[in-house]
């Protein structure tokens, strides 16, 4: 088993920012609470013209993915996300709030960088406790709920062989 770090290919595919708002404020949003019931489409445009993807630049910690992508890849995400829908001109995209954060990082393992308070900043390497990620396909960690989103092997296959555009996966992690 492995765990790939969900990203995107800005360099290759259009990138989307908020049309109306503050980053910081939707950052913080997306910490694994449930949004749907209180959630207010927000307005995306597209901040660098480039070729349509199904996964455009974003914020990390909140995938957006278009139509298509959700269609292929809800029967390994339904039980671990919310879908929110977003007003945008073209197409149509959807916001993906991920609700499993979990405490799947083995700690001794791991190489943490972490501030003086003792908080963590960031992983320099991944030590995960395989039995707690492999239920699931796609989730984020407690810690730092609000800077990735970690998917499993099933998922980037799902990816791959839709053929959908503009994903792109970090291997950050491989069962012994």
């Amino acid at each position: 088993m492995r765990v790939w770090k969900l990203g995107y290919d800005s360099n290759n595919y259009e990138g989307f920012r908020i049309a109306d708002g503050d980053w910081t404020e939707l950052i913080e949003k997306f910490k694994g609470i449930p949004l749907l019931h209180e959630w207010e489409p927000i307005k995306l445009e597209v901040y660098e013209e480039a070729p349509r993807s199904d996964s455009p630049s974003f914020i990390g910690c909140a995938p957006v993915l278009s139509a298509s992508a959700v269609h292929q890849l809800q029967p390994l995400i339904n039980d671990f996300v919310e879908v929110l829908p977003t007003k945008f001109d073209r197409e149509e995209y959807f916001i993906i709030n991920v609700l499993s954060v979990l405490n799947c990082i083995d700690y001794d393992a791991s190489k943490i960088v972490r501030y003086r308070s003792g908080r963590i900043m960031r992983f320099e390497k991944y030590e995960f406790i395989s039995e707690t990620v492999n239920r699931y396909h796609i989730f984020k960690i407690v810690d730092i709920p609000t800077q990735a989103v970690f998917v499993s092997d099933d998922f980037r296959e799902a990816v791959q062989t839709s053929q959908l555009r503009g994903f792109t996966f970090e291997e950050v992690w491989v069962s012994k």
